[in-house]
This record gives structure tokens, sequence and C-alpha cells, in this order.
């Protein structure tokens, strides 16, 4: 005979309290255990048809049993995943960290070639910050003159770096996702 609604009731009843210590006992934790019950008691209720009531106790136990190690080999695998997430970011890291370190011993080298004009119009512009207009104030020489000179040395950066540019672009990606 099938399990009908009446039963399915009573059956909760008579038996959620004793599963719920049973899956404790697997688990070792209280923290999933209701999911599991609850999870147990839907496919109990989808096989209403199948299950004959002489059968629940054992079909109950044995389905608790199988969600709860479905369930630590579930947790096994996401730590074995996490696990192995963490590894590769801490080897993504070092491997930025270290493309970034060669990245900034190529811009100091590239700088250092700069002509020596070119060159303190670059500085005084990206690295003080200062305008056109108030760098060309402070080395005596024209907007036009600082315009060209920052052209040129920002030319000559880019060629410089052009073997980089892939690295550069990662780099600046992964900065900006872990922001």
């Amino acid at each position: 005979m099938a399990l009908n609604a009446v039963q399915y009731k009573e059956v909760f009843d008579l038996y959620y309290e004793e599963l719920y210590s049973y899956s404790c006992s697997i688990l070792l934790s209280e923290i999933y255990v209701e999911d599991i019950l609850q999870n147990t008691f839907i496919k109990l209720w989808q096989k209403s048809k199948d299950v004959k009531i002489e059968t629940v106790k054992a079909y109950l136990y044995t389905a608790v049993r199988n969600e709860c190690l479905n369930h630590i080999k579930h947790k096994g695998v996401h730590a074995n995943y996490f696990k192995h997430t963490v590894a590769l970011n801490n080897s993504s890291e070092e491997h930025n960290h270290s493309e970034a370190k060669e990245l900034g011993d190529k811009i100091r080298s590239l700088l250092c070639e700069l002509p020596e004009k070119c060159a303190t119009v670059f500085y005084m512009s990206r690295q003080l910050g200062l305008s056109n207009k108030e760098v060309a104030a402070n080395l005596g020489i024209s907007i036009k003159t600082v315009e060209n000179q920052m052209t040129k040395a920002l030319r000559f950066l880019r060629n410089g770096l052009a073997e980089y540019l892939i690295s550069l672009l990662l780099l600046f990606i992964t900065q900006l996702i872990s922001l």
C-alpha cells in the first residue's frame, strides 16, 4: 500500500527527531541537518506512491545516510577546490609581482635613456603633476616645446615598452579586479 498524505504526516512526526539525531551523529554537526532532512522528506513525498508504509523507516534511514554522505563528499570536493584556487591565486600573485617588478625596472631603465631635457619635462609633468604651462614657466621654454618633449618622451617609452604591452594590460586588469 502506498503512502497517503495522512500517513506521510504521521511518518514525519514519528521519525523526524530520530532522523535528526541520526544525521547529527553522521555529520558531527547540526548546521546542515535540517536541510538534509527537508531533502529526504521531499524525496519521500515525491516517491510516496512507490514507498510502502512497512518499509518507510528503512527508506528514511537509508536516504538520510546517503544525503549525509553526499554532503560530506561535497564538502571534501569544495575544500579541495578551495585549496586549489588559493594555490593558483598565490602563484598568479607571485607571477604578477614578478612581472610588475620587471616592468618597473624596464620603465626606470628607459627613463634613464631619455635625453636630459626630455627627462626633465617628463619628470615635472608626470611625477610632480605640473601642467604644461607650469613646466614651461619653470624651465623658461615655450609651451609648444614642453608638448614636443612630452610627445617625444611618451613615444620613446611606448616603443620601449611594446613587448610588455600584454603583461601591462593583464597587470592593470588584475589590479582593477582586486579593487
